[in-house]
């Protein structure tokens, strides 16, 4: 939906689903990290592995519920994130202009985006599998370690362990680049919504394709 001035990008939906992730991932990445490295007493990584526990059922709890209640947003944002176009190659050429941005202030041209650009694809790619890597691996560690074969303990182990250290570098360039692109950032812990102007310039094929205007100046999402 927008205005003259504005345009709904994430719904409240959207936004209490990414408010979930937050509470659970960034005490799971913590948590996880600590578990790794391993640098406190005997009774404190206890504490910690209950800590770590407790946010991966809230994560499953989160992601399950999200996938029932809207997943007819979940069926579009796997649809965005899955298509591939040439504009896709010819932005990861450039990187989206960002390395020209922060480190020349420089701006070079950049191929038009959808409503995702081609980095947030491929994060929203890696955060659908490997989440759900991670869930089912977490699960079945905390679950059964006793009823799986030794070999396939040290294997979701492994698997974890290398999947959540991939989220995480991802996350953090996430949270970097989100803060970077501050109207998107307050509209997705905010408002939803982010300036018209900016919508057209970041994703014009979005603009153009998804938002069927309205009468009084407004208009909607297609979806």
């Amino acid at each position: 939906m927008y205005s003259k001035d504005t345009i709904l990008k994430h719904p409240l939906a959207v936004r209490m689903f990414h408010y979930l992730l937050v509470i659970s991932f960034l005490p799971l990445a913590l948590t996880g990290l600590i578990l790794y490295f391993k640098p406190f007493s005997e009774s404190v990584m206890n504490l910690t592995m209950r800590i770590h526990i407790a946010a991966g059922v809230l994560l499953t709890f989160g992601a399950l519920s999200f996938l029932v209640i809207g997943y007819k947003r979940v069926v579009l944002f796997l649809s965005r994130v899955f298509s591939i176009s040439k504009n896709d190659f010819k932005w990861f050429a450039v990187l989206g202009g960002y390395p020209q941005k922060l480190l020349l202030r420089k701006k070079v041209p950049v191929p038009p985006m959808g409503k995702y650009n081609s980095g947030q694809k491929l994060f929203g790619v890696f955060v659908l599998i490997g989440g759900a890597i991670l869930i089912f691996s977490g699960l079945a560690l905390w679950a059964f370690p006793h009823n799986l074969p030794r070999g396939t303990v040290a294997l979701l182990g492994h698997l974890h362990t290398i999947t959540a250290w991939v989220l995480t570098l991802f996350l953090c360039v996430h949270i970097f680049l989100g803060i970077y692109m501050f109207d998107d950032f307050k509209a997705m812990f905010l408002h939803g919504k982010i300036p018209y102007t900016e919508a057209t310039e970041m994703s014009p094929l979005w603009v153009q394709k998804e938002i069927m205007p309205i009468a009084g100046h407004q208009g909607q999402e297609k979806s």
